[in-house]
């Protein structure tokens, strides 16, 4: 008897040691943050090159960590990836054209309506409307990063739908 109260105290000290029972190590949280500044760096760059190109400044730049993967039948997320979003008012006949002549160095594919980028594990995409002339749409996420919606939303950098300044 007193070898299993021995075992089961050494189990539960080797889990709280490890983080706990199904709680998030600081490493997510590293991992979340840096995937943030990292999007935000390169949504940055792409956003000062499209001002520059369709002359135009962004508007309603937003930020949100959005759940990916939901558990089984649940509406619970298993993980998260970050993203900003921007649009642009374009004056221009073909601004998709003109900006991936601007921005070859991230092997721009054209899918549909949309310009497609990427930057090592980071993906983009202009877009167009075609019910909205001109108007022309960023958005720029991360990877899904494995974290469960009840961690996530205990964390203090969580945001969705957030301003966030593109300049």
């Amino acid at each position: 008897m007193t070898a299993r109260i021995l075992a089961a105290t050494a189990a539960a000290l080797t889990i709280l040691l490890a983080g706990g029972c199904g709680g998030v190590s600081d490493k997510t949280y590293a991992e979340l943050e840096q995937q943030r500044d990292d999007v935000l760096t390169w949504a940055r760059e792409l956003s000062a090159v499209a001002s520059t190109t369709l002359a135009t400044s962004p508007e309603d730049a937003t930020e949100a960590y959005d759940g990916v993967d939901q558990k089984g039948v649940s509406d619970k997320y298993k993980s998260y990836k970050y993203n900003v979003q921007a649009d642009f008012a374009a004056e221009q006949q073909d601004p998709l054209d003109a900006l991936r002549d601007e921005l070859e160095e991230f092997s721009p594919t054209f899918s549909g309506n949309s310009l497609r980028l990427s930057h090592g594990d980071l993906t983009a995409h202009f877009q167009t409307y075609p019910k909205a002339p001109g108007a022309v749409g960023l958005v720029v996420e991360g990877p899904p990063i494995e974290i469960d919606q009840e961690d996530m939303s205990d964390w203090d950098g969580f945001v969705v739908g957030e301003p966030v300044d593109l300049q």
